[in-house]
């Protein structure tokens, strides 16, 4: 390949909603659906498996590398990894109809959403369960976080941690029971003061403190929730408490407090909602624990949280 050649790449499937706006002509009125992204945005930041990028209206996207997975807000690219692309922080991106061109210095990327399959991030409805199903899939599912699971975050310190992840873990865990306390209560004051004990709380891409509300919420998101009022109050935390976490723990919480999540989490709530009982959870929550260092526990914490609490309140209205 010669030098300024541009590198052609293609996107296998993406978030339905985002492609929908990729391949909207041009940007139109609020509040008349999907609208595209034309003109420049920037490269936010690059990993070996995941570019972040800023579309031109500052909405937070990922590029995906094949084997990363689904999730929203993201195209999974026919790509083994970002390395060697040349893609870093701060470099400009073009947004056109349907793809996108990114300016690694000497060799542009090109990057064509045309033939992408949707993919819905949306969970299902797990109204129509049994009493005791979901306390039985919570169980299981804790069971498993906490034999396979990484310490460090909701999981508790790690052996042999220093005072500062010590403390950490016991704020984290002072901040579950005061955010479960409010939501059993009903009480919406005192949820967004638990909402804010965890919010950012936690070293990393995604704080320990929101994957756990990630989890929790995105059940809460769910149709016909007994948690309804959960992702509102997020909602106006995000809101009214820009830069209290990453960029990345922002959007994976918009997100949440709409009932989407990446692919591993929607298949957990597919299997509980379209297979009958019992379920062998496992292999799902394996794929959950398998992202980030203690994000996916973090995350199923919250999600155990949300399926009791949800059995819980179930049975008290």
């Amino acid at each position: 390949m010669c030098q300024g050649e541009p590198l052609g790449l293609r996107a296998h499937s993406g978030d339905a909603r985002l492609l929908a706006r990729l391949h909207a002509p041009a940007p139109g009125p609020a509040g008349t659906g999907p609208y595209g992204f034309q003109g420049a945005g920037t490269v936010h930041s690059a990993f070996t498996h995941v570019v972040n990028l800023l579309t031109p209206d500052g909405l937070l996207i990922a590029l995906a590398s094949r084997d990363a997975g689904d999730a929203p807000r993201t195209l999974v690219v026919d790509v083994p990894d970002w390395t060697g692309t040349g893609l870093d922080a701060g470099q400009s991106v073009m947004f056109d109809t349907g793809r996108l061109i990114l300016g690694a210095p000497g060799r542009p990327v090109h990057l064509t959403t045309a033939n992408a399959r949707p993919w819905d991030p949306s969970g299902p409805s797990l109204a129509h369960l049994a009493p005791g199903d979901l306390t039985r899939a919570a169980d299981a599912l804790d069971a498993y976080n906490h034999a396979h699971g990484a310490p460090g975050g909701m999981l508790g310190a790690a052996p042999g941690a220093g005072l500062m992840e010590s403390a950490v873990a016991r704020a984290l865990d002072a901040g579950r029971t005061r955010l479960l306390d409010a939501l059993r209560a009903g009480d919406p004051v005192e949820t967004v003061q638990g909402i804010l004990a965890l919010h950012g709380l936690g070293p990393g891409l995604t704080p320990a403190g929101d994957d756990f509300l990630a989890g929790l919420t995105l059940v809460a998101a769910l149709p016909g929730s007994a948690l309804a009022p959960l992702p509102t109050a997020v909602r106006t935390v995000l809101d009214d408490h820009r830069g209290c976490t990453t960029d990345l723990a922002a959007a994976t919480l918009a997100e949440a407090a709409e009932g989407r999540a990446r692919a591993e989490l929607i298949d957990v709530l597919r299997h509980l909602a379209d297979s009958p009982p019992p379920w062998d959870l496992n292999d799902p929550a394996r794929r959950v624990l398998a992202f980030g260092h203690t994000s996916g526990s973090d995350t199923l914490s919250g999600l155990v949280a949300g399926l009791h609490l949800e059995e819980e309140l179930r049975g008290s209205l």
